[in-house]
């Protein structure tokens, strides 16, 4: 075994919130060598996250020790820090925007790095989108991207954050090969993960709970998926009629979506399975009314309508980016749409909170919380008014495989009580939930069985 280029010891990180200090991470020991692959795993809010921000350089810890080549993090300077962060480690958040500048486009990031980013951004199947900027890309494709860049840059310590949250199965593999390869060439990865396709090609697996090291690194299979069912009812709630979008990306036309039909009945779950860059974000973004159609009409209850003038009573929004206020408690925002529409919701509120497993998360801020709690807090605050339709982009991307089928049962269960759920995904055991399941490939929309 090689000496390590990390070493933890008794390492410790606590956060002071508006509600008391929340320690994040208790006497953590651990070693991370060159060549290695070291996956971090653990529920949502196990530490994961903090521990790659510490190793990183982003956040210094409360207590302990943290060395790299024999210096001491934790008594760093801040300049010694910056320099850590410009030649030691490399950093790619699980938000996958928050990796570039919005202005610039993959070219010009690739530009400033040290490596051959360009030729790292093709193998990772983005070599025709070397002129776009990031707000032009899907949700899987800023992941790739990122990671490209990120490798490009050529430091010794690569710190990932749930890199294949965002992929489907098609786009991963050239992610983990790459990984594998680098580590070979003496890469340290440090992978914080719910995939375990990730911990397959790791060296060896830390396994956190609470902020603190468990000695078992199997992780948890989740509940067994219930049979589909026909949904109670046959009325259609929602429908898109002949959807068309395109986009301008210099002289070229993007087909986002185009002449897509679809259509969500009362009490069923519904699931659009589709490739990163497939077209089912857009398509959902038309049907909650944040973009209009080049073409085509959307139908509610059978009559065309802007589905934006709709109330959260009646159809409410996933956003792979959530949209929670910042300035809020999980409850305040789990609780808005009631008081938006002047609603006592007290008790609904309770039971979402308990049931998500946010209850003792409730006076926190987002910022205080896991990415897979926001994601379960913005699923929540979308349940809360028992919507006639619910849209949902990706809701379990960042879940880990107890939560991933903890959501599915919840989006069954707000089936039976008569919403239509509309989910978009990568996940293709999605459909084992679904009363009703459609595909989507370059925008064109199939039905199947």
């Amino acid at each position: 075994m090689p000496d390590a280029f990390a070493t933890c010891r008794a390492l410790s990180k606590t956060y002071a919130s508006a509600v008391g200090d929340i320690e994040a991470l208790h006497s953590v020991d651990a070693a991370f060598e060159l060549g290695y692959v070291t996956a971090v795993v653990g529920a949502s809010g196990s530490g994961k996250s903090t521990l790659l921000r510490l190793l990183a350089g982003l956040d210094r810890p409360t207590r302990g020790e943290l060395r790299f080549d024999g210096h001491d993090l934790a008594v760093a300077s801040p300049g010694e820090l910056r320099r850590h962060r410009r030649d030691h480690a490399t950093f790619i958040s699980q938000k996958a925007a928050d990796n570039f500048i919005p202005h610039l486009t993959l070219q010009e990031h690739a530009s400033d790095a040290r490596g051959p980013a360009s030729q790292l951004l093709v193998a990772v199947g983005l070599g025709h989108r070397l002129d776009s900027k990031p707000s032009e890309l899907s949700g899987g494709e800023q992941a790739r991207a990122a990671f490209a860049l990120g490798l490009a840059r050529q430091t010794p310590l690569v710190v990932l954050d749930e890199p294949t949250a965002e992929l489907d199965r098609g786009s991963a593999p050239a992610l983990l090969e790459a990984i594998r390869r680098h580590a070979v060439s003496g890469t340290a990865f440090v992978i914080a993960t719910h995939d375990p396709d990730v911990t397959a090609i790791a060296d060896r697996v830390l396994r956190l709970d609470r902020g603190r090291v468990v000695a078992s690194d199997v992780a948890s299979t989740g509940a067994d998926a219930p049979a589909r069912r026909e949904p109670p009812s046959s009325e259609v709630v929602l429908e898109a009629r002949s959807l068309s979008k395109t986009f301008k990306r210099g002289r070229e036309t993007l087909h986002a979506v185009e002449r897509a039909g679809i259509a969500v009945r009362r009490g069923e779950v519904g699931v659009l399975v589709g490739r990163s860059g497939s077209g089912k974000s857009t398509l959902l973004t038309l049907l909650a009314g944040w973009q209009r159609p080049d073409a085509g009409d959307v139908l509610w209850l059978g009559r065309p309508t802007h589905p934006s003038t709709l109330p959260w009573s009646e159809l409410s929004y996933v956003p792979q980016r959530f949209g929670l206020l910042p300035e809020l408690t999980v409850r305040e925002n789990v609780a808005l749409p009631a008081r938006l529409a002047r609603r006592e919701s007290s008790q609904r509120v309770d039971e979402l909170l308990e049931q998500l497993g946010l209850d003792r998360l409730a006076h926190r801020r987002p910022a205080e919380t896991s990415i897979g709690q926001q994601q379960r807090t913005a699923l929540a605050r979308a349940l809360l008014l028992r919507p006639a339709v619910l849209l949902a982009d990706e809701p379990t991307s960042h879940q880990d495989a107890g939560w991933r089928d903890a959501v599915w049962q919840h989006l069954l269960r707000a089936s039976e009580e008569g919403t239509a759920c509309l989910a978009a995904t990568h996940e293709e055991r999605a459909a084992q939930y679904a009363t009703q399941r459609w595909e989507i490939a370059d925008g064109i929309v199939s039905p199947r069985p």
